[in-house]
């Protein structure tokens, strides 16, 4: 295939190429969109500058397990493949390095490169580990950009940092594990950068993210008022409404990779405030101070709010930032800095807090990639890829002290690939003998040296030149020419400015030496440093109290932290006039200066490690590891400087191309041996091919070119101790071992399918021999058992039998007992009755005597007295006004014994009574009597009447019953004349169907009782309810009543005790729930009518229709409370206003003189209350009591007042009087109103002037524009609730 038609895939399979071919060749293949293209077993990669559909599922699937390369198209998810198979095979260590310049496209390789790979270990049957790793690491790509990532001239989203991602796997290749080392960040761009750049991106991001709550929390206002946000002349932060809503939409995926990374939402307002201290830090402005010689803050308001967001005091961080602390011989000498120094020091400050701010993120990062110990290989290390991503080559108008890093790591990257790539092999080469034409390639060895070199390299001489105090950049800048002048890759600058120039690999860099010391130097003062350890937020003490470990992060101590204040609810603060913290430190710190030094020699200098020094240490680790791996490589190209697509601008690629060593790489690729393997590896894996896999062959010449051979290899060497191959030779000796391999599966697979044969012909016979055998066991084990079943079976028999007969002979001789004892009753009973008979005879007998001794003494004395012709004449008429000997006989009709007796056969028809469970009716002050249902007022008082009509002087007292009112041993006896409530239970409580038909029943049973008993003296009416059966029900006359739990009652006028009642079909949860009913709650009526309540124990008592008012009288006070009454507070549970307000809107809603009665009663005469335990259907609460108002009632009832009711709603509604402006009910008796006061707001009240009676009821807002009159208003919702829910939209006059 010739060059130059963009259809190569890999240049290293071109015979000849110059640098023209291979420059049209890469244009053509941009511009058919092939991106990528092979060097042999290097990839490079041109920026396309859009999106390709490249890089889904389907191309992910067909790039995994690659078997012959040459056969797909040059691809990225490739060389993943590649490393993940070498990885796989060689049990080493991988490492692949993305280079390129700033813009090239190294962050979104890496970002496919870890996907991929993810991708290729995530098999199926695998653990599930790696896909919760894989979601991990494509989300710490993006939160590490919006902290580490900036927009600079050459790139709008540049690392300005160098990462590197190690991934961690098991010995079969399932990912467990990640870690990410971080080093080089740009902290100044923190504090300043070029023009037409931008800061940090998560500045830019909170900005047009927060809310304006959320901005304010952390004391942010306007962003375009920062000093480090503003770019040149611009006056707004954001260059149009477009990169607002980018920056919006990063910032709300940046919230829920914080929240998915680990970070909690307090940690995330954290990291805001924390941005917002730097923001206002470095808005701290300093001028000259006169008086002192230093210096002063002009606008204190930043240091204020910083300090507050900081949690340090306002007063030691102004002393901080304008003075210095040495150190010097173990004396502390402290004096006051100028305007150069306290700049630097801010900054510094600044940069301190954005630097160990990305550390703490980094260290939770690799927390959240923290590898699962279980899936970890038993040796010590473990399989390992490494993803190197380092800011690329850059060259700026103006390049400072960060550009010298990059551009050095960069130089050290091209001189790692060059050893790879040339030197290495070349060395091998020539140390094996083998003979080869001659490669040349551009060393940067030299470089090196000079960058690196100790005591004399460039870095060293910043070291040295930074711990002088008085040092310049001039100074700097002669030590520089002086001691480098004989590398000939450093030249002087003919110019002013103090400038050198440096060729690099990638052409010549000028840089600038102002700035280059202070940069160097990043030295924070002691009492800086002392002040923010004292901060009270727990954030920043552990921030400054932690170390920077080796791979950049932040190891943060695991001990709890000593002080906790957050500062995320800080105050905006508020400054004195007049006042400034700056210029009281500089006065105090000017009184205690011990003396003025000329020039300071800060011994504590010594002990602080440089920028330059720390980053030679970074790079030196970064070597270490890339040198302990198999490297692959990746060359990005960047096709033109405007980031346009399908743009290829031929002089940059090509300086790429020259710089990188392209051409060279090429050539190298084609013509070198880029696999030398020793002779015992070599055999180790592909002896297969040509000697038997458990063959002990002899590492030599011989066999190695017998394997080569056998493989059909062309264009290898062999060394003496080394064999030399070509990029594409390991894949065809993969191959070939497959091919063997398949062949050997295939015998092998054969042979075990004759011996399953056999197996499985051999376990037949023995399965059907085992088969035959156990068949016998079986049927000998069920005749066996068929027998034993038959002689249990009979004996079972015989059994039953002889317990049959025995069975029968026992009912007979029971039969024949019985009917002996049967036999002996009725002759006792007969025996009995003779003698009871007799008995009779006797008594008759006697009576007849007495009778018959009566008469004869009544005959002698009338003989005596008159003469016998009289006594015999008129004897007959006198005897006709004697009682008869029958009627003598009778006994009075009432006497004590047969009251006795009566009263037995009461009980006893009591007791059938309740055993037939009849049903008794629901009548108040009614009692049992012989099955019966009597009014007590007629049966609870008989007096037994005198047979000779002789009045009983002794009182009436009443029965004493059993099971009808209480149980006689507690002592409970209600009589209706002497306490002031009594009670009416039974055995069988009535079952109510639901709330409406059980108020409606009670208020028809209170109605009936008040037309029978007209008792003024009751004010009410309590029914005590077990889920939907009445128990029982009390009358109520003392002004104050208790109610709990108690077993029986200590005062029968004033107590009611609820466990006394007793109820036969309680269910058991009912039973356990009345036990905790214990100490209750008091009522109380007032004067008013009003019925107060308070809960005197713990149990909860709740006021039912608490949450709609419409369907009760309660107070406001009960609905601020939730129904819910409180210890020992008295609430008003009915509120006779509250009555009287339903009555009248009752009739603004019917009409007048259309009031519907019924509705009213069950719904503003009642209360209900649960007590322990209540339940969303009030029917279905364990424990309820209903409390009817007769009060109220009798109100309702009485004409007069109803009448009162109707003029006054007559009165209101003549005259205009505002709803909104009333907040009272109408009051019905005679009081005078009091004087309102105009200026509390509210209205005078009204006197009637026909009687001396208030009404300020809430009236309807009358419109005279338009009629009728529309909606009603109150002040009250709950009034206005009531309306609604009655219908009531519109009132007519």
């Amino acid at each position: 295939m010739e060059a130059g038609t963009g259809k190569v895939d890999d240049l290293a399979a071109l015979a000849k190429l110059t640098e023209q071919t291979l420059l049209k060749e890469l244009e053509l293949r941009y511009g058919q969109g092939q991106i990528y293209t092979y060097i042999g077993d290097i990839l490079v990669a041109v920026n396309p500058f859009q999106q390709l559909p490249l890089y889904d599922s389907k191309h992910s699937k067909e790039y995994r397990n690659i078997k012959v390369k040459s056969k797909l198209k040059p691809h990225i998810f490739a060389v993943a493949d590649c490393i993940y198979q070498d990885l796989l095979t060689n049990k080493e260590p991988q490492c692949c390095v993305v280079s390129g310049e700033s813009g090239a496209g190294k962050t979104e390789t890496t970002k496919l490169l870890v996907r991929q790979i993810v991708q290729l270990c995530t098999k199926s049957g695998s653990v599930a580990a790696s896909s919760k790793l894989h979601d991990a690491l494509i989300e710490i790509n993006p939160l590490m950009e919006a902290f580490g990532n900036a927009q600079t001239k050459m790139n709008g989203n540049s690392s300005r940092f160098g990462k590197y991602i190690e991934l961690l796997f098991s010995d079969r290749g399932e990912l467990f594990g990640g870690r990410v080392s971080i080093f080089l960040l740009e902290k100044t761009r923190v504090t300043g950068f070029n023009r037409d750049e931008q800061n940090f991106h998560i500045f830019y991001h909170m900005f047009a993210g927060l809310s304006e709550r959320q901005r304010t929390s952390v004391l942010l206002t306007n962003p375009d008022r920062h000093r480090i946000l503003k770019s040149g002349d611009s006056c707004s932060i954001f260059t149009s409404k477009a990169h607002q809503l980018h920056h919006k939409a990063m910032f709300i995926k940046l919230q829920k990779i914080l929240t998915n990374t680990g970070f909690l939402q307090e940690d995330c307002e954290m990291i805001y405030a924390y941005l917002s201290a730097i923001l206002h830090l470095t808005d701290i402005q300093f001028e000259p101070d006169q008086e002192t010689d230093g210096v002063f803050i002009t606008d204190e308001y930043p240091l204020h709010v910083s300090t507050e967001l900081l949690g340090v005091s306002a007063e030691e961080m102004a002393t901080a930032l304008i003075s210095n602390v040495h150190l010097i011989r173990g004396e502390t000498i402290v004096n006051l800095k100028n305007l150069v120094q306290a700049g630097d020091g801010r900054d510094a400050l600044a940069k301190a807090l954005y630097s160990r701010l990305f550390g703490w993120i980094i260290s939770k990062i690799n927390n959240k990639l923290k590898p699962d110990l279980s899936y970890a290989p038993k040796k010590s290390s473990c399989p390992v890829i490494g993803l190197l991503d380092i800011a690329g080559f850059e060259n700026f108008t103006s390049n400072g002290f960060e550009q010298l890093c990059i551009n050095t790591s960069n130089e050290q990257l091209q001189h790692y690939f060059n050893q790879h790539v040339f030197a290495w092999e070349k060395r091998d080469l020539d140390k094996e003998g083998v003979k080869t034409s001659h490669i040349s390639f551009t060393n940067n060895s030299e470089i090196l040296g000079m960058f690196i070199e100790r005591p004399l390299g460039l870095y060293a001489l910043i070291d040295e030149e930074s711990k002088f105090p008085k040092a310049t950049a001039n100074s700097l800048l002669e030590k520089v020419r002086k001691h480098l002048i004989k590398y000939s890759c450093i030249k002087k600058d003919k110019g002013r400015e103090p400038l050198f120039t440096i060729q690099h690999y990638a052409g010549p860099v000028t840089y600038s030496v102002s700035g280059m010391l202070e940069t160097n130097r990043d030295t924070l003062s002691q009492n800086i440093l002392e002040c923010l350890e004292r901060s009270e937020s727990g954030m920043i003490y552990q921030l400054f109290s932690a170390q920077f470990s080796d791979n950049g992060e932040l190891s943060t101590p695991n001990q709890e932290l000593r002080r906790t204040k957050s500062i995320l609810m800080c105050k905006q603060p508020t400054l004195e006039r007049g006042k400034s913290l700056s210029k009281t430190a500089g006065r105090k710190v000017r009184q205690n200066m011990k003396k003025a030094l000329k020039e300071i020699q800060d011994d504590s200098f010594y002990k602080h490690r440089t920028v330059g020094s720390q980053f030679q240490d970074s790079l030196a680790a970064l070597m270490t590891k890339l040198m302990q791996c198999q490297p692959h490589f990746i060359r990005c190209i960047k096709p033109n400087n405007s980031q346009a697509s399908q743009l290829f601008e031929k002089k940059l690629v090509s300086q790429q191309l020259r710089y990188t060593g392209i051409l060279e790489t090429v050539r190298i690729r084609h013509e070198g041996f880029p696999v030398r393997l020793p002779f015992q590896v070599f055999l180790d894996r592909y002896k297969f091919i040509s000697y038997p896999l458990t063959a002990e062959v002899e590492a030599g010449t011989a066999a190695c070119h017998t394997v080569l051979r056998e493989a059909g290899l062309h264009k290898w060497e062999l060394g003496t101790r080394k064999v030399f191959l070509r990029y594409w030779h390991p894949e065809q000796l993969k191959l070939v071992m497959e091919r063997k391999v398949r062949q050997v599966v295939l015998v092998q697979s054969l042979v075990r399918r004759f011996i399953g044969c056999r197996k499985v012909q051999q376990l037949r016979q023995i399965l059907e021999a085992r088969k035959q055998a156990q068949a016998k066991s079986f049927l000998m084990m069920v005749a066996e058992r068929s027998q034993q079943i038959h002689a249990d079976l009979k004996e079972l028999h015989n059994m039953d039998v002889t317990k049959h007969k025995q069975s029968l002979n026992d009912l007979a001789r029971e039969a024949e007992e019985s009917k002996i004892r049967e036999q002996m009753i009725e002759e006792k009973r007969r025996k009995l009755a003779l003698a009871e008979a007799e008995r009779e005879k006797k008594a008759a007998e006697l009576r007849l005597a007495e009778a018959q001794k009566r008469i004869e003494e009544l005959e002698t004395t009338r003989k005596v007295e008159t003469p016998s012709s009289i006594s015999s004449s008129s004897s007959s008429g006198f005897e006709d006004d004697l009682p008869s000997p029958e009627l003598s006989k009778e006994e009075p009709k009432h006497t004590w014994r047969k009251q006795r007796a009566n009263h037995k056969d009461h009980v006893a028809g009591l007791r059938n009574l309740l055993e037939s469970k009849a049903e008794p009716p629901e009548q108040e002050n009614v009692r049992l009597n012989k099955q019966k249902w009597v009014p007590i007022s007629e049966r609870l008082y008989a007096t037994p009447a005198c047979p000779y009509g002789i009045a009983r002087k002794s009182p009436a007292r009443p029965l004493h019953l059993q099971s009808i009112f209480s149980d006689p041993s507690h002592g409970q006896v209600y009589d209706p004349e002497n306490v002031s409530h009594y009670a009416r239970q039974s055995s069988h409580s009535k079952i109510v169907v639901n709330k409406v038909e059980h108020y409606n029943g009670l208020i028809q049973e209170a109605l009936q009782s008040e037309s029978e008993t007209q008792n003024k003296s009751n004010w009410g009416k309590l029914v005590y309810m077990e889920k939907s059966q009445r128990c029982a029900s009390f009358i109520l006359t003392e002004p104050v009543i208790k109610i709990d739990g108690a077993h029986y009652s200590s005062d029968p006028s004033s107590h009611v005790a609820l466990n006394s009642v007793e109820n036969l079909f309680r269910d058991e949860q009912v039973g356990k729930i009345r036990e905790y009913i214990g100490k209750g709650m008091q009522l109380q009526i007032d004067t008013e009518g009003d019925i107060w309540a308070k809960k005197l124990g713990m149990n909860d008592i709740i006021v039912q229709d608490h949450n709609d008012p419409s369907l009760s009288c309660i107070s406001e006070e009960v609905i601020k409370d939730r129904g819910r009454l409180q210890k020992d507070k008295r609430v008003k549970i009915f509120d006779m206003k509250e009555f009287r307000s339903h009555v009248i809107l009752e009739m603004h809603k019917a009409g007048l003189g259309r009031i519907n009665l019924k509705d009213l009663y069950s719904r503003c005469c009642i209360v209900s209350l649960t007590l322990v335990k209540s339940s969303m259907d009030i029917m279905e609460t364990p424990c309820w009591i209903n409390i009817i108002n007769l009060g109220a009632l009798r109100m309702l009832r009485d004409e007069n007042v109803m009448a009162d009711f109707e003029k006054e709603l007559k009165k209101i509604m003549r005259s205009n009087i505002d709803f909104t402006k009333i907040s009272q009910l109408p009051q019905i008796d005679k009081q005078k109103p009091k004087k309102t006061d105009k200026k509390k707001g509210k209205l005078p009240q009204r006197k009637n002037q026909e009687a001396d009676k208030v009404f300020v009821l809430p009236e309807p807002v009358l419109d005279r524009a338009s009629k009728p009159v529309g909606d009603f208003q109150f002040k009250s919702p709950r009034k206005w609730a009531k309306l609604k829910q009655n219908g009531v939209s519109q009132l007519t006059e």
